[in-house]
């Protein structure tokens, strides 16, 4: 039996979700080179659903020593760090200054899919505890890491299993024992996906005891887990937004957002 539209999914927003969702939209557009008229940018490159602009808070005047400035300053630092220890901010920057918005656009709509746009949308809003900026940042972050990191859809998605086998055959070693890897890793079975649970999501079926440290290189490794989640995706129904991972030792299970 397939559960209800879970809350913060489209047809199931609040008001306010709603206008976040606007927000997001009108500085995604803005990146891919699609400017509104008459709508003024805040400092963050964002506009408020309405036209306004963004405000940005005041910070409060107060005098203070050289050393305690040094302080604040240190611990500044230290928190900017922690907020971007993934380096989202930095992938978010470098795609802006690297990528003109065609090819954004284009990285955008491949990442998509047969998804919901606006389901994308509010998983980054989810994630980012409906902060629009900090949403649109890992959202780019993503895309960059998909079309220049891993290649995700270019690459592995595209070529699949027919490319590897023939990179089995590659006079480049290098090529030909990562083709091997990814291929000995579908043929053991390490993991596979079948049927769905009582809420309609796909159930991906972990066999962990397969999995030998070493055995296969972590490119391929990463090739192949990145291949299971993006075909996991396209069993997707349009109300569900998650698949079911379980290990088969019983060792627990896990959710993971596409």
């Amino acid at each position: 039996m397939v559960g209800s539209v879970l809350p913060g999914r489209p047809g199931n927003l609040t008001a306010d979700q709603e206008v976040k969702l606007q927000e997001l939209w009108t500085a995604t557009l803005r990146v891919f080179g699609v400017q509104a008229p008459n709508q003024p940018e805040d400092a963050n490159g964002l506009q408020s659903a309405s036209g306004t602009a963004t405000p940005e808070p005041k910070a409060a005047k107060k005098k203070q020593s050289m050393f305690r400035k040094q302080k604040d300053e240190d611990d500044s630092k230290t928190a900017a760090d922690q907020d971007d220890k993934y380096g989202q901010s930095k992938a978010f920057q470098q795609v802006l200054a690297t990528q003109n918005p065609e090819n954004i656009r284009k990285a955008f709509w491949s990442m998509v899919k047969h998804d919901h746009p606006d389901g994308l949308l509010l998983r980054f809003l989810r994630a980012r505890k409906w902060d629009v900026h900090n949403a649109l940042v890992m959202l780019i972050a993503t895309m960059n890491w998909r079309m220049q990191e891993v290649h995700v859809d270019d690459d592995i998605m595209k070529k699949g299993e027919a490319q590897a086998m023939q990179d089995t055959s590659n006079s480049n070693a290098t090529v030909k024992k990562e083709a091997q890897d990814f291929l000995a890793q579908l043929k053991l079975g390490k993991s596979f996906l079948h049927g769905t649970d009582k809420e309609g999501r796909p159930m991906c079926f972990v066999r962990v005891r397969l999995h030998r440290q070493g055995e296969q290189s972590e490119t391929s490794l990463e090739r192949y887990t990145v291949y299971t989640i993006e075909t996991a995706r396209l069993l997707l129904a349009s109300h569900v937004d998650t698949a079911v991972s379980f290990d088969e030792n019983h060792l627990g299970s896990s959710a993971y957002e596409r």
